[in-house]
């Protein structure tokens, strides 16, 4: 039976599981918070926290 482990991809912060056969060090580390189990659970995707977009550009007009 499969067995699947909680990872952080290094590049891109996105948390998911993955068969531990797959595991690759150099790719990704262990999120050690969650134990391994025989079904995958939902990714959890890093987005960015809100606030001002930094590429919209100013409307210096506006009244």
């Amino acid at each position: 039976m499969t067995r699947y482990m909680r990872v952080k991809n290094k590049t891109t912060g996105h948390e998911f599981d993955l068969p531990v056969e797959q595991f690759d060090e150099k790719k990704y580390e262990r999120v050690e918070r969650y134990p391994e189990t025989s079904r995958p659970r939902r990714p959890k995707p890093k987005v960015a926290k809100g606030g001002p977009s930094t590429n919209r550009p100013v409307d210096e007009k506006k009244e």
